[in-house]
């Protein structure tokens, strides 16, 4: 974009500008979420303000001395409740999206002219500067002073500069930026244990200050409250911190391989004693983050997958929580996951020939075994023990079965020198059939299970067990 200044203009810190313009907005339609924004600096001599788009007049108005900050958008109601803000309706035609557009902004002693550019889409155009062409791409925030680009605005940030855990708690240093001094609040909460510090202080701009906190838990999660700003969405600090290897989310099962017209997923386990906010995680790429406004609970599981749709019909119960993320195809031979909380990497799985798991497929796999398994949003005491030696092997003839073709029950082999328990589990978990199968060390007798007669629609579960090794594997039940 570039911006003209007229040549009667003062000095630009002095004169009302635009500070964002957004001609084509993707959350909401344009007929309602078009805006322009303008800034008035606290020397402006204040009265009466006119904007024109293409010539034709969209606002003019007498603007007070509290008004900080004017915004212009098609539905008032979009229009956030801020202090010093002035908010009225644009008028006018559609803003151009194709094309080229001409701005222009005049008071009695200033003016201000912005030619944009073709407009890109969900993108606003933001000052950055009083140079010809200060405008940068960015996210739209109307009505909210962007804290990179503008001057002169309260914007307070709190910075966890260092953070150790020491013998008996946490210790760390923070500085504030962005405000003079401010009092905080802050609370320290034990992930893994129901322990709670407080820390209470007075921080001043640019100064490192120390903390320390007497808690003595490997995860916690820390809230603090800031004083209210010029931009409000950032005056919560919402985190979490952990030692090295102690992050409560972690991967627990993936299946990169499963059957044809079956979706891969992933699975995600919280052992911990509290909840965990998922908003700052993803896959550790591009638009694999998590939706913002969901929380793993406590000892819970969650499902990803890329189509949420055909997971739930796989699953066949709604107990079960999928969150859609796009992670792309997984590879079938080897290849790897992260899980980040913000950039940082906490956790991470590896399969292939040159690592401990090797996928069977269309068998999925436990991670911290590496075993087969086929559980989604569920875990067993197998999903989470290491001890990958099963003392007997199984086979079975398919995993999709349907009530129609009764010819076609569900079989199972089992190799062993031990006896082995077999039960038939409901995807919600409940006991529908168990037997226990002699020592059987050839392999060869096959078992009926009665999937036809007792198992529900949708996701069951076989469970093998000889003393504390088990496997369980998941079949499908079709009307």
């Amino acid at each position: 974009m570039k911006l003209l200044l007229l040549a009667a203009l003062a000095a630009w810190e002095a004169c009302p500008y635009f500070s964002e313009i957004l001609p084509d907005p993707q959350e909401v339609e344009d007929a309602r979420g078009e805006f322009a924004e303008i800034r008035l600096p606290e020397k402006f001599r204040r009265g009466t303000l006119s904007v024109v788009n293409e010539q034709k007049k969209v606002w003019s108005g007498i603007v007070s001395d509290t008004v900080k900050r004017i915004l212009l958008i098609r539905d008032t109601s979009l229009c956030p409740l801020l202090k010093g803000l002035l908010c009225r309706p644009l008028t006018g035609t559609a803003l151009p999206n194709s094309r080229e557009a001409m701005w222009t902004l005049s008071s009695p002693s200033c003016a201000d002219t912005a030619k944009l550019p073709i407009p890109k889409a969900g993108e606003s155009f933001v000052r950055s500067g009083e140079a010809f062409e200060a405008w940068e791409w960015e996210k739209p925030s109307p009505g909210i002073p962007n804290g990179i680009f503008e001057k002169g605005i309260a914007d307070c940030h709190l910075n966890i500069d260092t953070l150790i855990y020491a013998e008996n708690g946490w210790r760390g240093e923070w500085t504030l930026s962005g405000c003079d001094s401010a009092e905080i609040d802050a609370k320290f909460s034990g992930i893994t244990a129901f322990a709670e510090k407080e820390w209470r202080g007075t921080l001043f701009r640019g100064v490192r200050s120390p903390f320390f906190t007497y808690l003595t838990a490997d995860a916690f999660h820390l809230t603090v409250k800031l004083p209210e700003d010029d931009v409000p969405g950032n005056d919560f600090v919402d985190s979490l911190f952990a030692k090295p290897g102690a992050f409560p989310v972690r991967f627990t099962e993936v299946h990169p391989c499963p059957e044809e017209g079956m979706p891969e997923w992933i699975e995600i386990y919280n052992p911990a004693l509290r909840e965990v906010s998922l908003a700052q995680m993803s896959l550790c790429k591009d638009k694999t983050q998590f939706p913002s406004a969901v929380s793993i609970q406590k000892h819970e599981s969650i499902v990803l997958a890329k189509d949420t749709a055909a997971m739930r019909l796989y699953v066949g119960n709604s107990e079960v929580k999928i969150l859609p993320v796009n992670f792309g195809y997984l590879k079938n031979a080897a290849d790897s996951l992260y899980l980040c909380y913000g950039k940082e990497k906490v956790d991470s799985v590896f399969w292939g020939k040159l690592t401990q798991i090797q996928p069977k497929c269309p068998a999925g796999f436990a991670v911290a075994s590496g075993r087969s398994e086929d559980s989604p949003g569920f875990q067993t005491p197998g999903s989470l023990a290491r001890d990958t030696a099963l003392p007997f092997q199984v086979e079975w003839n398919a995993r999709v079965f349907s009530r129609k073709k009764s010819a076609n029950p569900l079989m199972v082999r089992i190799r062993s020198e031990l006896s082995v328990t077999v039960e038939l589990i409901s995807g919600k978990g409940d006991l529908l059939w168990k037997k226990e199968l002699p020592a059987e060390a050839s392999g060869n007798a096959w078992t009926e299970i009665p999937l036809l007669q007792k198992g529900f629609p949708g996701a069951n579960f076989l469970r093998f067990s000889a003393g504390s090794h088990e496997k369980r594997v998941g079949v499908v039940l079709r009307p």
